[in-house]
């Protein structure tokens, strides 16, 4: 029996159980499996890796106070306060065992719908997961190709993980949770070139697997905590990539790469600009209704994915950084 679990403290605070100024454009709620010690993997970049010296409440920059359950449950609100729930999960024996009674004690309460992102698991137990409640399953793989995925999270790191597993993972999730209700990750700034992301991009969604986007955070305590963050140029024209392509309007032969690999697009311009004014393209990304106000950035700034519309000024700032439109 799951007797506690942590919150993000922007989750926290929403719920009344962390001080702190709510913020009215808080969408997702997000709940993380609790043991006593830290993940089993090993990730170059996390906070919850095995061999970092982190902080046990961090996730990216985010911290996650540990709440009983009960009071969790108790205090839940009735309203529409939330748009989905978020259950993040570490990598441990029984974990599967963990995130199901999550996932039940959370159907008694809500019927909103339901990530549960964790690591590859089997068929059999990704079943469990969907029959107990969850619509959408995210099997993160972060790195877009074999040989940076071996260095951040697999045989370089001393861990089980590999790239052929978690394809694999998300072949079978395909199957079991349907088309739209699958998503990995891709951090932007883990050594990859601009062509190399967009490669990877375009592969995720001849699947229709959606892809959520990341910019690299260092973390105090981790293998990775002396990289920068990516440049900001670079991870606007990957968030325009990405849209593009989520959104049926752009084809391989459309990206040119120069001989470091970064990208440039053949497309008109007023085509562009046109295809990129809302600004969504430079909101983030994930599961619908998923916004993760200031997971990967200071509320000071640079604004690597807003967590709401964007306004006019904003979506013309974005779209120059892109130096895609001159």
């Amino acid at each position: 029996m799951v007797k506690r679990v942590r919150l993000s403290y922007g989750t926290a605070v929403q719920l009344g159980l962390s001080n702190g100024s709510q913020d009215p454009c808080f969408s997702t709620a997000f709940l993380m499996t609790y043991r006593g010690q830290k993940c089993d993997a090993n990730c170059a970049f996390c906070p919850q890796a095995n061999q970092s010296t982190s902080s046990s409440d961090r996730l990216s920059r985010i911290s996650w106070p540990v709440f009983d359950l009960k009071t969790v449950l108790d205090g839940w609100p009735q309203g529409r306060s939330f748009q989905r729930i978020c259950i993040q999960c570490l990598n441990y024996d029984q974990v599967v065992d963990d995130v199901v009674f999550l996932l039940e004690r959370m159907r008694d309460i809500s019927k909103l719908p339901i990530s549960v992102s964790i690591h590859p698991v089997s068929s059999i137990d990704m079943k469990r997961l969907r029959d107990s409640g969850a619509t959408n399953i995210g099997i993160a793989i972060d790195a877009c190709t074999p040989a940076l995925f071996d260095e951040i999270k697999g045989t370089k790191r001393g861990q089980l993980y590999r790239w052929s597993t978690h394809l694999k993972a998300i072949e079978d999730a395909l199957q079991i949770f349907g088309t739209g209700n699958v998503t990995t990750h891709l951090i932007i700034g883990l050594g990859e070139t601009e062509a190399e992301a967009v490669e990877f991009l375009f592969d995720m969604y001849s699947q229709n697997v959606n892809v959520g986007l990341f910019a690299f955070t260092a973390i105090p305590g981790t293998s990775l905590a002396s990289r920068e963050q990516p440049d900001l140029g670079s991870y606007r024209r990957i968030q325009v990539v990405r849209y593009l392509i989520a959104n049926g309007k752009l084809n391989r032969n459309q990206v040119s790469e120069d001989s470091t690999g970064k990208i440039s697009l053949e497309m008109g311009i007023e085509e562009l600009e046109t295809l990129l004014k809302s600004g969504i393209a430079f909101q983030t990304t994930g599961c619908k209704g998923c916004n993760r106000p200031f997971y990967n950035e200071s509320p000071r700034g640079p604004i690597y994915n807003y967590p709401r519309p964007l306004t006019e000024s904003e979506i013309g700032k974005s779209i120059q950084d892109t130096k895609l439109v001159i």
